[in-house]
């Protein structure tokens, strides 16, 4: 597989920004070629600072956000829904200041906020159009959406790689794709490696991410099978290490209560070891 390999920040900070300088510099000795940065309330000259560290290294840059409950493309009220759109957008310009060529997350509606029903016509085409405007906001930029289905914990609209396949094809523009994160893949997926190719054309980005949101290889995730599938699809992108940790940021919607790894540096250099290795297996 032609794949750039990269760590997602949230294992440090919910809003990563110069605090994390240091950091980079550790990443970077590990052998990442990049990383994602969760977008979630920085400031623009917190996220300038950090986009020249990242040039400086040669590390190229994702982003990530999530929707508060306040900006919901799935509330029956208009103002709620507009202001999905303008969150998006806002999101959008700070990924552009980074230079990221992918804004990706559960954008497709508010996580952790549910109707107690399961989604409706109407939702799905509010969360549709929604999604539309913001994609065709980042094409003047350069931006690809990424469409990360989640669990049924997380999320009520888009739970399957089919799902979010499906909402790309009605949104009909060339900028917006599926997000496969092997942690909602695992807890949704009949099987989750052999979903891969529900996703299709559309697939764009993947997260590697354990059962126990901790560290790789240590849980239930197939991740040779899934990186054979993978290679079957000639996938071409982005593998992006994600694990979590208690007491970074607040604990809902995730709930995480305990750490599934000694320290965040040595997750970090034990997945870029274990991700490898599976590389270097299915070249021989």
């Amino acid at each position: 597989m032609d794949v750039k390999i990269g760590m997602d920040l949230r294992l440090w900070a919910p809003a990563p920004g110069v605090e994390q300088l240091a950091l980079l510099d550790v990443l970077v000795a590990q052998g990442y070629e990049g990383v994602e940065v969760p977008l979630a309330g920085q400031s623009r000259s917190s996220l300038k600072l950090l986009a020249v560290a990242l040039q400086d290294l040669g590390l190229a840059v994702t982003t990530s956000t999530r929707l508060p409950a306040n900006a919901n493309p799935l509330s029956a009220d208009a103002e709620v829904r507009r202001a999905a759109v303008e969150y998006l957008v806002e999101r959008l310009e700070e990924s552009a200041l980074l230079g990221s060529e992918m804004l990706s997350g559960g954008i497709f509606q508010a996580q952790g906020v549910f109707s107690g029903k399961p989604p409706t016509d109407r939702e799905w085409e509010w969360s549709r159009q929604c999604l539309r405007e913001v994609a065709a906001h980042a094409a003047g930029l350069g931006i690809t959406l990424g469409l990360e289905f989640q669990s049924r914990f997380d999320a009520y609209l888009i739970n399957t790689a089919s799902a979010a396949a499906r909402m790309c094809r009605d949104v009909g523009l060339d900028n917006i794709g599926v997000v496969y994160n092997t942690f909602h893949a695992h807890l949704e997926e009949f099987n989750p490696a052999r979903a891969l190719p529900a996703a299709g054309e559309y697939l764009a980005h993947v997260r590697l991410s354990e059962s126990h949101r901790g560290e790789l290889g240590r849980g239930q995730v197939q991740f040779a099978e899934t990186f054979a599938t993978l290679d079957f699809l000639d996938y071409r992108g982005w593998l992006v290490v994600e694990a979590l940790a208690p007491g970074v940021g607040p604990a809902f919607p995730e709930n995480l209560w305990r750490s599934g790894f000694d320290s965040p540096t040595q997750l970090s250099a034990d997945a870029i070891r274990l991700v490898q290795q599976i590389l270097r297996t299915q070249r021989q």
